[in-house]
């Protein structure tokens, strides 16, 4: 079976909701990740501000 690669954004696409649980699996993944490096960056923004 040949393998394919995909890139995972955080909008999403039917052919990972094709893949099933696996897909969805992976795109929450991307989603948590984007979610905490936003997350660190407002930090850093609002401490800056703070100074």
């Amino acid at each position: 079976m040949e393998k394919k690669e995909y890139i995972i954004t955080p909008q999403g696409s039917l052919g990972l909701l094709a893949l099933g649980h696996i897909g969805i699996q992976k795109w929450r993944a991307v989603v948590q990740a984007q979610n905490k490096n936003q997350n660190t960056s407002d930090k850093k923004e609002k401490s800056n501000e703070k100074k």
